[in-house]
């Protein structure tokens, strides 16, 4: 929002100019970006599921767990998100926003660790899984063509995996930092411009 970002300059420069916005206008110009961070959100959000729920179809299974884990991240954002739209005290919105945040933070961090875990526990059988899936890209078979149990992993085989795993993980640390991570801080200047409001 091109106001909001004058303010912030007239208010770094602690010009007098500063003076012309009523905090009013001030938290009406922050609830609404707000609302459109968490809109954004929400976004993303439903992109993930979709994304998960195509990788459940390939690999011929549904995350069930993680659609679970997901649907209450959705709801409590959905939650919040009317909250936020409905309240007109900047106390409850600096509530609300540091709710969101705690959400997020919470289904990120436990969505990226159970992806590690799951893939420590199951790493023989992925390994196994992975092979097929490179036997049959090899040979130009139809997915799932190769049964994945036939296959006999060795160390090298292993290695390999583990490599890819170790940057697939990575690559979904920069998507989770760059989407969910920027969402965080841009909820943070929020709350940091409200509580300005709070101190004058």
């Amino acid at each position: 929002m091109e106001e909001l970002e004058l303010l912030k300059k007239d208010w770094n420069k602690d010009s007098t100019e500063f003076k012309n916005y009523s905090e009013k206008e001030i938290y009406t110009m922050i609830k609404q970006k707000s609302v459109s961070v968490t809109r954004i959100l929400c976004l993303i959000g439903l992109i993930e599921i979709v994304l998960w729920a195509v990788y459940g179809y390939i690999d011929g299974q549904l995350p069930a767990f993680r659609m679970a884990l997901f649907a209450v991240f959705f709801a409590l954002i959905i939650y919040f998100y009317f909250k936020m739209k409905t309240q007109e005290s900047s106390i409850f919105l600096m509530k609300s926003i540091l709710n969101i945040r705690k959400v997020v933070f919470g289904y990120a961090g436990i969505s990226f660790l159970l992806i590690i875990l799951m893939n420590i526990i199951d790493f023989k059988h992925n390994t196994k899984d992975f092979m097929a899936g490179l036997n049959d890209g090899y040979n130009h078979n139809s997915p799932h063509t190769t049964n994945s149990e036939q296959m006999t992993p060795g160390l090298g085989n292993y290695i390999v995996f583990g490599v890819v795993l170790i940057i697939a993980i990575y690559l979904l640390y920069i998507i989770y930092k760059k989407t969910y991570g920027k969402i965080l801080f841009n909820l943070k200047k929020n709350y940091k411009e409200l509580s300005k409001i709070e101190e004058n």
